[in-house]
């Protein structure tokens, strides 16, 4: 076997195991949420199916975020941490769906997902920095890794921020006005806001990944 064409077998086992990965930590997610919501669901607790949505977004969201990023930059050699770092943020989501009926706790590991899911991105952009030559030489690829990194920086510096923002903020009202939120019920506003934003990310990534599959399908014509 030809050595560019043992590194593209490579590169094909290293996306693979990339696609596994992703598929096998979200699918313990949504059978860990549908597990813990179905309580709720059975006994038509409405205050608590916001968070049933915004959960179900959060494992949609992450789903198709960890698919476009492995289709733009994944490749040989497997980067042991990156993945590590995926099971780390997938544990913490999983352990807030064991609080969809709690909302203060909820909020907490939701916060604590958020951050995690801040690591994961600067790794990210670490290897799209890493694979900045292997995009030279024609425009097309110019231009996938144009909004390859701009995209990133864009989830880095707004969309992320302003997710933790929002997370706290909700965990602190809870905080500091339990007998409003908690004993008025008053908390399930939160949970419909948090799934509103959860609707509107996710439309955005899926936006994002069509451009993204355009960009990707100009390098077959090269």
């Amino acid at each position: 076997m030809k050595k560019s064409s043992y590194k593209e077998h490579l590169d094909s086992i290293t996306l693979d195991i990339e696609f596994l990965v992703i598929s096998v930590i979200q699918g313990v997610a949504l059978g860990t949420l549908a597990e813990n919501i179905t309580k709720y669901v059975a006994n038509f607790q409405f205050e608590y199916w916001p968070y049933i949505l915004a959960g179900f977004l959060l494992v949609l969201t992450f789903w198709s975020q960890a698919i476009i990023h492995a289709l733009s930059f994944i490749d040989w050699p497997l980067d042991m941490l990156h993945s590590m770092l995926y099971f780390l943020v997938s544990l913490i989501e999983i352990m807030a769906f064991h609080f969809i009926g709690q909302p203060l706790l909820w909020f907490g590991f939701n916060l604590g997902f958020f951050v995690a899911a801040g690591l994961l991105y600067l790794w990210d952009l670490k290897m799209i920095n890493q694979h900045r030559d292997l995009f030279k030489g024609s425009p097309a690829r110019l231009a996938l890794y144009k909004h390859m990194y701009t995209r990133q920086l864009f989830e880095m510096k707004v969309i992320l921020p302003l997710g933790i923002i929002f997370i706290t903020g909700c965990f602190l009202l809870i905080l500091n006005f339990p007998d409003f939120f908690i004993n008025q019920h008053y908390h399930p506003v939160l949970g419909v806001l948090q799934a509103l934003i959860g609707l509107g990310v996710l439309i955005d990534s899926v936006i994002n990944f069509k451009r993204r599959a355009v960009l990707i399908g100009r390098l077959e014509a090269i």
